[in-house]
């Protein structure tokens, strides 16, 4: 089944391919598509298919990669960052270590949402503001509220657009292109099963939890959406090197990130060089078991990022060891960094300061 699903991709890419050539290239054919893609379907079907993937692997979703903490994206405008991330619009909790604001002019500020993060990075001759070639799910307290500040928001930065889908979804684009597709805590994509059948109490819970898109019970960073061409492929990269599970579609491979649960998402798309490049440098900081192991198993992928030597050097185990950090990147998706730490990095589940939603 995997391989007719892959074969079957593949042709429908070549397709594309040839329709690219006429059109003029694949950029301008990733633009046709994406018009076409509706924001509230695309919505609505990732909730579905991110909670199918969790019912699908139930209890056994753990590989080495236990937590997604945060998702660092350098920022264009400061001040219009801070209006975009914290109490003008999003709702996330100003982390007191790195708040911005007066009190914290320079430097990347951190933008607290349950227990992840959002490390907001500024701009820089040679560091453009990036965008994820996807989206990113989000889970919020009070989704709606969060809506009309951003609705609010808009009208005054018409580089933010704000689509509403319904009381307990939206929409939203950032200044520089990244896509949030927002949900309310108590917004159910799946029915719960209303069957008669008897279980005993923990199966009750764990069944009921497949039904919401809650990171740790509550809100988060759901998931991250990714767009290739070979989901497929990527997918398997995470189950071979780090036993994560993995759950495939058609057009898309969902791989588990441990605890929350969380996912990336990776969904068929043509190459595009264009995209990529406003990608490059995004990182997703995870904590990994057995570090050693894992460095050695990974070390065709890891790398020494020049932007973060001041934080982390990789070049050797011992490097690793010092920093409790490697980095790594997976063919097909090299764009992705991975900020990989190790459970005894003095930061794996810290407390994180998060205030819920602010007064609209």
């Amino acid at each position: 089944d995997e391989l007719w699903s892959r074969a079957t991709v593949r042709i429908h890419m070549e397709g594309l391919f040839v329709l690219a050539l006429c059109i003029g290239s694949v950029s301008t054919l990733n633009t046709v598509v994406s018009q076409k893609r509706s924001w509230s379907t695309d919505s609505k079907n990732l909730a579905e298919i991110v909670c199918e993937a969790d019912f699908a692997l139930g209890g056994d979703q753990c590989g080495s990669l236990l937590w997604l903490e945060h998702v660092n994206l350098v920022v264009g405008e400061r001040a219009l960052a801070e209006k975009f991330y914290f109490e003008q619009g999003l709702g996330c909790t100003r982390d007191p270590s790195k708040p911005g604001g007066s009190t914290q002019t320079t430097g990347t500020m951190w933008a607290n949402i349950g227990w992840q993060q959002f490390h907001l990075a500024e701009t820089a001759h040679d560091e453009p503001p990036q965008a994820v070639r996807g989206a990113l799910g989000l889970v919020l307290p009070k989704a709606a509220e969060a809506c009309s500040r951003l609705e609010r928001l808009a009208q005054l930065e018409p580089s933010i657009k704000v689509e509403r889908h319904d009381d307990q979804r939206f929409t939203v684009s950032c200044p520089w292109g990244n896509i949030f597709h927002c949900y309310d805590i108590e917004y159910q994509p799946v029915k719960a099963n209303t069957e008669k059948t008897k279980l005993p109490k923990m199966a009750s819970i764990h069944a009921a939890a497949h039904t919401t898109l809650r990171v740790r019970g509550g809100p988060g960073i759901r998931f991250l959406l990714l767009r290739c061409s070979e989901p497929h492929l990527i997918a398997q990269h995470y189950k071979h090197f780090l036993g994560q599970s993995v759950y495939t579609q058609q057009d898309s491979a969902l791989v588990a990130t441990g605890t929350g649960p969380t996912h990336f998402v990776f969904q068929f798309s043509l190459p595009d060089s264009e995209a990529d490049a406003r990608m490059a440098g995004v990182h997703a900081c995870v904590y990994l078991d057995n570090f050693s192991d894992q460095y050695t198993r990974l070390q065709e992928f890891v790398f020494t990022n020049p932007r973060f030597v001041h934080l982390d050097t990789c070049d050797t185990l011992e490097e690793a060891l010092a920093s409790r950090t490697f980095r790594f990147a997976f063919p097909g998706c090299p764009n992705l960094e991975h900020e990989a730490r190790s459970l005894s990095h003095f930061s794996f589940l810290k407390q994180i300061q998060y205030d819920g939603a602010p007064s609209s």
